[in-house]
């Protein structure tokens, strides 16, 4: 996605549930500082994944991006962009990027473990936690959404709710990275769901950016 300075940017994040129009300060190849219109800030948390919305003639493009400064006095955040291209030999199913907090727990534990999404596709997501999974470690996870390289080999059971429905997957972590002493990134690859479960969050995620042209109207 091409961002033009001069443009405003559309904003969504997992803390509002609507969309958040930012003027852009600076631009770099991978990194962004803007300013919400509205001039708060008090939605963000470093870390947290973000998607940047541009409209151009009915075409709504979107981009993953992380936010790795808040500057609450000067009313900015900045982001650093993401590349989520990968050669099309590796990845048989589009990548869709996201804004979402789900919870986690591990299996016969009652205690709650927070996460964040920034990708999902049909047999996948990326997701940030503080919580450091060990190999082999099972876990239970429950994401709820709203429609407006270390080997590991940890499985998983995951819960996807929308306003309107309720998924349930098995999943393993297939990778993790480190990034700061008590955060950490994992890729998980969904294992098991049955056809109709399939066919439901499939149209969950091609109708992402119809979602967000409903959404637009509304932005502030």
């Amino acid at each position: 996605m091409k961002i033009n300075p001069q443009h405003e940017l559309l904003l969504s994040i997992y803390s509002i549930d609507y969309l958040l129009r930012c003027n852009v300060v600076e631009l770099t190849e991978k990194n962004l500082k803007i300013m919400p219109v509205s001039g708060k800030t008090d939605m963000f948390q470093l870390l947290d994944p973000v998607v940047l919305i541009t409209v151009d003639i009915n075409d709504i493009k979107t981009v993953s991006a992380d936010v790795t400064d808040i500057d609450g006095r000067a009313g900015s955040v900045s982001l650093f962009l993401r590349n989520e291209d990968v050669p099309h030999e590796r990845r048989v199913f589009e990548r869709y990027p996201v804004s979402l907090m789900i919870s986690a727990r591990k299996k016969f534990s009652s205690k709650r473990l927070h996460m964040l999404v920034r990708n999902i596709s049909l047999y996948g997501m990326m997701v940030v936690s503080e919580a450091d999974l060990e190999v082999e470690e099972h876990i239970d996870i429950m994401m709820v959404v709203s429609e407006a390289d270390l080997q590991v080999e940890e499985h998983i059971d995951i819960d996807l709710i929308t306003e309107k429905n309720m998924f349930y997957f098995s999943g393993m972590v297939v990778w993790k990275n480190k990034l700061t002493d008590n955060s950490f990134e994992y890729g998980l690859h969904l294992t098991h769901y049955d056809i109709a479960t399939r066919y439901m969050f499939q149209d969950y995620l091609t109708k992402q950016k119809s979602n967000f042209a409903n959404m637009i109207p509304k932005a502030r």
